[in-house]
């Protein structure tokens, strides 16, 4: 269960967010060249740089969260037991996987609205809906993250971290 998730969060950070931040790379040297070169910036490249950071953000949640890369605090961890500690992580997970679906169904909710009402960027008319709508699948990424991780650590005791492969194959320090 562990490897498909993790097969998953991969593939969608990895390709989806890197197809992504090509594209934004892209934008962001042909406005600087148009800039300063040919005085002839790129239109509407705050609108498009925008929507491709958002969606940057939605393809590496998953990930980020597999990897252990979000943000802990581990303060009571050190003073209490192991049993205090699994009991806890349990309950936190459970917690998180609650207010990440939430958040993913909102997002949901709010790109439909935003559809319905034809809301868009101010310069390009980029139109929010896809946008809410693929934050909304990376966020819900991240919530089955959560569920399987929360299985696992029921079922094992503890939750093997997904190996960043930028640490794996980085220097040696």
């Amino acid at each position: 269960m562990l490897t498909l998730i993790d097969k998953i969060v991969r593939a969608v950070a990895l390709y989806g967010g890197g197809a992504v931040l090509a594209a934004l790379m892209a934008v962001i040297v042909t406005d600087i060249v148009g800039r300063y070169l040919f005085n002839a910036p790129l239109n509407g490249s705050l609108d498009m740089s925008i929507v491709l950071l958002v969606l940057v953000v939605s393809c590496g949640v998953g990930y980020g969260g597999r990897t252990g890369a979000h943000v802990t605090a581990d303060m009571v961890t050190t003073v209490v037991g192991p049993t205090f500690e699994w009991i806890s992580g349990i309950g936190i997970k459970v917690l998180a996987t609650v207010v990440v679906s939430i958040w993913s169904w909102r997002l949901f909710v709010t790109g439909t609205t935003a559809g319905r009402l034809e809301e868009s960027t101010q310069l390009l008319n980029i139109p929010f809906e896809p946008i809410y709508k693929a934050l909304s699948f990376g966020v819900g990424l991240y919530a089955l993250v959560l569920i399987v991780e929360t299985i696992v650590l029921i079922r094992r005791g503890s939750i093997p971290r997904l190996t960043d492969e930028s640490i794996a194959a980085g220097s040696q320090e």
